[in-house]
């Protein structure tokens, strides 16, 4: 069999080396039909016994995570037992059958259609990925109310499988056989998909997204699953084989060397000390950010919570979510930033036109400006919360002077009415900017002045520096954060920070690129924020050189007139620095 490879986003790390095994989803036909008025009842409790019974079928599989999984984790599971009980489900579909007089089956269809009908213009990944959930709460109650089973993953064949499916719900994940599954390929879902979360958390190798894949690969072949570099090989060549197989062990070896000291401070030999921190998205990624070392969250992305529903947030919603992520995270920093939303996105893209480039248009600090209610909504939110944690507020996309002092205005004003209604807040909350926009860069002296800190946002700042969309795949290949402008405006921000006596971070993905610490270290970065499973192996870098061996490593960097330049001289200068065990990082890690 020719070797063929698969590519997507890396999201649940590690190798696996298996044979395939296709699980077909089961699509079974239900039976329309008209019933009468002394039936109606009967049919109503026929559906909530399928509800009752699919509540049973999560709890014992919730039972099961318990023993070897955080509460994080088993969040996911809850929230599909609780949407059991949402009014909008429930008694939508009791609605459909008293009034329509049809059987629970055609009324849980038309439910689901309905509810799946507010998700169908939506241009966002992340929104987009909640339809899953409630297929996977709708097949579940269709399945009982029809008296088949769900897809048996207990049945499988021995041996070491990796499953080639069209869908998979987190449930049916969390009831893998682990000692059989060693990883999978999923047509549906992605990075932020709840099956995904759940993969990740119970250290299954998995690609998302790889449309085809379960009519391209054939039952027995073998197949590798390299979840840190997001590809996929079917009939891999012999030296392919033998060098994941080498591979596999080494990353193995490797994340029990890195897990042991991943909880002690990110510090140089000599005694730098930079904070290393944790991105996240979902409540339920903080289990896995303490368990990974992170000594704070340096960028918590809001706009998911505003995402993941039909409708917007209110004050209380917000204000329970902020104060579970201060409290877990406490004393360690939180830097929560507003949201980013865009007319692109919803719930707020109902209310405009959608826009043909949004990154570059109304979104982030200019829709809050003019969207202030909620804005103040959020703020209201963020500023009660204070008070259980160590809270730093984000204002992102920032462009302008003018922009940080209306933000500020509005800020004061949400204090003042707190005041008046005498409700206690922190009163000195840090307030920072992003640094994402070569505008801000070039202004950097100046709103160092107006603000608390600076968080440099890498991703966009490469994106709007180069004039580059890295999922367009005619220029991706052009998307690169070495690229000294890039450094050159990194380094310009560090100084107007340094110079103004204010903290600066760094987050997106160069701050987890092994390759670059060095360089961070040298420009005295005040702490960098990541994907939690790049926490250990930064730390370990970092304990592994000293910035008294860096200092001439900047100045060199900055008078390179190319990419490539850059990272050649990065890999000569840091390969002298670096013991054996550490290089290895690079190479299994990169």
């Amino acid at each position: 069999m020719k070797t063929r490879k698969f590519r997507s986003v890396a999201t649940s790390p590690g190798i696996a080396i298996g044979k395939a095994f296709r699980l077909q989803s089961r699509s079974i036909p239900y039976i329309r039909y008209w019933i009468k008025n002394q039936s109606v009842e009967e049919e109503v409790i026929r559906f909530k016994n399928s509800l009752r019974k699919s509540r049973e079928q999560l709890e014992a599989i919730q039972g099961k995570m318990c023993k070897f999984q955080g509460h994080d984790q088993i969040k996911i599971l809850e929230s599909h037992r609780m949407f059991l009980q949402d009014d909008m489900l429930v008694q939508s579909v009791i609605n459909n059958i008293r009034e329509y007089k049809i059987n629970a089956e055609w009324a849980l269809d038309k439910t689901l259609a309905n509810l799946k009908l507010s998700f169908l213009n939506v241009d966002e990944i992340y929104f987009r990925e909640r339809q899953h959930d409630i297929d996977y709460v709708g097949r579940r109650i269709m399945d009982n109310l029809m008296g088949e089973t769900n897809i048996s993953l207990s049945e499988l064949p021995d041996g070491d499988l990796i499953l080639i499916v069209q869908d998979l719900s987190p449930a049916e994940v969390a009831n893998l056989a682990k000692e059989k599954v060693k990883g999978f390929l999923m047509e549906g879902g992605g990075e932020t998909s709840h099956t995904a979360i759940i993969s990740k958390a119970l250290d299954i190798p998995a690609l998302f997204g790889i449309k085809g894949v379960f009519d391209e690969v054939l039952d027995g072949e073998v197949v590798i699953v390299d979840g840190m570099k997001g590809i996929a090989i079917a009939s891999p060549s012999a030296k392919e084989r033998d060098h994941y197989v080498s591979t596999q062990e080494n990353y193995l070896a490797i994340e029990q060397i890195l897990m042991q000291d991943t909880h002690l401070p990110g510090s140089t030999k000599d005694g730098f000390k930079i904070h290393i921190e944790g991105n996240m998205e979902l409540v339920e990624e903080i289990s896995s950010l303490i368990n990974h070392g992170a000594e704070g969250i340096g960028l918590y992305r809001t706009e998911y919570l505003f995402l993941n529903r039909l409708d917007e947030p209110s004050e209380e919603e917000q204000f329970k979510n902020y104060v579970e992520v201060l409290e877990r995270l406490a004393p360690r920093p939180v830097t929560i930033r507003t949201i980013d939303l865009g007319g692109d996105k919803m719930p707020l893209g109902q209310r405009y036109d959608l826009q043909a480039n949004p990154a570059l248009g109304f979104r982030a600090i200019r829709l809050c400006l003019k969207e202030i209610p909620i804005f103040k909504a959020q703020l209201r939110a963020l500023l009660r919360a204070s008070r259980y944690g160590n809270l730093k507020i984000l204002l992102p996309m920032i462009s302008s002077m003018e922009e940080i002092i209306r933000a500020k205005e509005i800020i004061n004003e949400v204090k003042a009415d707190l005041d008046k209604q005498k409700i206690a807040y922190e009163k000195n909350i840090p307030i920072g900017i992003m640094i994402e926009i070569p505008s801000a860069v070039m202004m950097a002296n100046e709103m160092a002045k107006e603000v608390d800190f600076f968080s440099i946002g890498t991703n966009d700042l490469v994106q709007y520096s180069l004039a580059i969309d890295r999922i367009n795949e005619h220029v991706s290949h052009l998307y690169n954060p070495f690229h000294p402008a890039v450094l050159r405006m990194i380094h310009r921000t560090v100084r107007a920070a340094k110079k103004a006596g204010i903290p600066v971070s760094l987050c997106g993905e160069l701050a987890g690129d092994p390759l670059a610490i060095s360089l961070m270290v040298g420009m005295e970065l005040d702490s960098l924020s990541m994907n939690p499973i790049s926490i250990p192996r930064v730390k370990k870098i970092l304990r592994s050189i000293s910035k008294s061996q860096l200092e001439k490593l900047v100045p060199k960097i900055l008078t390179l007139s190319t990419g490539d330049e850059v990272l050649k001289y990065l890999k000569r200068r840091t390969s002298g620095i670096l013991p054996g065990e550490v290089k290895k990082l690079h190479i299994v890690g990169s």
